[in-house]
């Protein structure tokens, strides 16, 4: 029977077809930041690339989104949750056929609202797709697409509105391979988009700071959370350890915890 179930595979695996569009390219930010006030109308483009030699359909279209401390990122419908500035938007064209080797411009318009109850930071994504054709020479057989997407964030910040507060959750000790990690997880209860360089300073038990250790730096939209591993490799074990745990953001930005370590 195994070798019925091999032959099987490898018949099914010949008639595979493996196609691509991987030419589409996003020139230039993944990330457009427009600072306004209400009732700004702002502009903005996006330059896309194709870099094949035969022509590329390609599909714009909006969602939002949001990510967690679990890794888990969430392309939801565009309007989906309270600081998606999608309704501002408007984008054209939402369908084009790219060139060979052709740089054409996606441009969007924000009105943001006139109100001056909105504060911190509102986003939602443009998606930039090349579309893989259906070759209809491929009847009867199984056919694997790979889909090349961009996600270009479209960022609105409110100047000098809104305040940052980033809550740490209880710090936790993790593996990865050989190697062990002080895990500190953040989430941002605030109103505007923080990046904080998390940096831990060591104390041995005589209070004397013997390491500083210090993580990638990740941003945080508000509502979300991410976490920041910090290699404790060269720390003595079974030892107890004071830790002075920062998050450093923007200006006046910066937000501490004491932690006691033994392991």
């Amino acid at each position: 029977m195994k070798i019925c179930r091999i032959l099987l595979f490898l018949s099914l695996f010949s008639f595979l077809s493996l196609r691509s569009n991987a030419s589409v390219e996003v020139l230039g930010s993944l990330k457009h930041v427009h600072n306004g006030k209400p009732g700004d109308v702002i502009r903005g483009e996006i330059k896309i690339q194709n870099n094949d030699d035969t022509d590329q359909e390609v599909k714009i279209y909006q969602t939002d989104l949001l990510y967690n401390l679990q890794e888990n990122t969430f392309y939801d419908e565009p309007g989906s949750h309270k600081r998606s500035n999608a309704p501002w938007i408007q984008f054209s064209p939402k369908t084009l056929i790219l060139k060979a080797k052709e740089v054409r411009v996606i441009q969007y318009e924000i009105k943001l609202p006139q109100t001056d109850t909105l504060k911190g930071t509102f986003w939602s994504v443009l998606m930039v797709e090349g579309v893989v054709p259906i070759d209809p020479n491929q009847k009867g057989a199984l056919s694997i697409r790979t889909v090349t997407r961009y996600a270009i964030q479209v960022i609105n910040e409110f100047a000098d509105k809104g305040k940052g507060l980033l809550k740490f959750m209880e710090p936790t000790l993790i593996t990865e391979g050989n190697k062990l990690f002080l895990a500190v997880d953040l989430v941002n209860n605030g109103e505007h988009y923080i990046a904080p360089e998390v940096s831990i300073e060591v104390f041995d038990e005589t209070g004397t700071s013997i390491k500083v250790l210090t993580a990638s730096k990740k941003g945080l939209y508000p509502t979300t959370s991410t976490r920041f591993n910090l290699d404790l490799e060269g720390l003595p074990s079974k030892k107890n350890y004071q830790l002075m745990i920062v998050a450093a953001g923007q200006n006046n930005d910066v937000f501490g915890l004491e932690y006691t370590l033994f392991f």
